[in-house]
């Protein structure tokens, strides 16, 4: 490991895997535990536990939005410089696609988790716009992996490129 920026791209991908993981995590645990939990409560409990989790998974959705578009840019432009030209354009389109999920995957987190008047009405639905937003991450998800395999199973040798006998 000639190369001492290794160890920084090392952390940026921890750090955009860990994440990831803690933001699709919660929108599980919100989606299959809290919310079936919380619908047996009072009114009024049900609100305070609804304002209580809110206030904490509002700071981490917010840092976990910061990490994913630092780490996931930075990722990107590292990645690109290696790329072999044949893979660049699918490469780009899976990206630009997965890019633009992931916005609005970060748009509804941050209207579940905000106090927006103007998105009152997702925060009403959000069974329904936690599990728009779990398909969502699921795809992101996907796209990623099919990404990291396209890298993966590159051919060792790049066409032109002179072998040794």
């Amino acid at each position: 490991m000639d190369d001492p920026w290794i160890y920084f791209n090392i952390l940026l991908r921890w750090l955009h895997i860990l994440s990831a993981v803690a933001a699709a995590g919660g929108t599980i645990f919100m989606r299959v535990a809290l919310l079936p939990a919380v619908a047996v409560l009072p009114d009024e409990q049900r609100k305070e536990l609804h304002e209580a989790v809110r206030r904490r998974w509002a700071m981490v959705v917010m840092a976990a939005i910061l990490i994913l578009l630092v780490s996931g840019l930075a990722n990107f432009f590292t990645i690109n410089r290696g790329l072999p030209a044949e893979l660049k354009m699918v490469y780009h389109v899976l990206f630009g696609v997965k890019f633009l999920l992931s916005l609005v995957v970060f748009f509804i987190a941050s209207a579940l988790v905000g106090r927006s008047p103007a998105l009152a009405a997702i925060r009403k639905n959000a069974r329904v716009w936690l599990t728009v937003n779990l398909m969502l991450v699921v795809a992101v998800i996907c796209i990623a992996g099919v990404m990291r395999v396209a890298r993966d199973t590159l051919p060792p040798e790049r066409p032109g490129a002179t072998t040794a006998p």
